[in-house]
């Protein structure tokens, strides 16, 4: 949302699917967003990063007396989406998923919401040189269960069929997890960003078109996001 300052928002605590490239429910996740707090006054409540790297504000937001964040989670319109450090408890936020969850209300009635992680973000194109820049390679996925899962025995595999298999690590329910190519030390506490590198010298995915799939230790397919740059049609 825009604030009248001319501030943009980005919801605390709730993600919801993406307007462009256009995803299921994401109009109706916007729509409901403008019924609750178009031309109203918010209240916003900040944790201790205010911005994010696109400048936004980070907040949560509370219109006609309605928590935004929940109100879209009991209406299937958004999963829970946690970055810690963060004080809020995350029960009623979770509490609020599984109703819209067990009544398979929005977006848990697609496919694309059946595993138990769930990509919300794939950087398959490092900025600058990916060469020099491997760990600007990174997919985000989040736990979108109502437990904590240990990601241990999971596999990440390309198009190519290059398969990076995963330590392990307790993912709390609604907590995310960043998934660098290079090398680095797993930040595996929940207290902050979990992180986990792939261990690659160089870049693993391709800058037009690769595929991230994800599977479980039994060989299931987990979740899988695509990453395309579409063609100059003057080319």
């Amino acid at each position: 949302m825009t604030l009248d300052t001319g501030d943009k928002v980005r919801l605390r605590w709730a993600n919801t699917p993406e307007l462009r490239p256009a995803e299921e429910y994401g109009i109706e996740a916007r729509e409901a967003t403008r019924a609750l707090c178009e031309g109203k006054v918010a209240t916003l409540t900040y944790g201790s990063v205010q911005r994010d790297s696109y400048g936004r504000l980070l907040a949560g937001v509370e219109c006609q007396g309605t928590d935004l964040s929940v109100h879209l989670l009991e209406q299937g319109l958004a999963h829970v989406f946690l970055i810690p450090p963060d004080d809020r408890d995350p029960v009623p936020l979770i509490e609020a998923q599984a109703k819209a969850k067990a009544a398979r209300r929005g977006v848990w009635s697609t496919e694309r919401y059946q595993g138990e992680i769930h990509f919300t973000s794939f950087h398959a194109n490092a900025d600058g040189d990916d060469n020099l820049n491997v760990n600007g390679e990174y997919l985000r996925a989040c736990n979108i269960t109502d437990r904590t899962i240990d990601l241990a025995g999971f596999r990440l595999t390309d198009l190519s069929g290059r398969s990076f298999t995963l330590p392990s690590a307790l993912l709390p329910a609604g907590n995310t997890v960043k998934i660098l190519s290079g090398v680095g030390e797993h930040q595996l506490s929940p207290d902050s960003q979990m992180e986990i590198y792939l261990g690659s010298d160089g870049p693993i995915w391709n800058n037009k078109r690769d595929r991230a799939t994800l599977y479980d230790r039994h060989g299931r397919v987990v979740d899988s996001r695509l990453h395309e740059t579409k063609s100059d049609p003057a080319q």
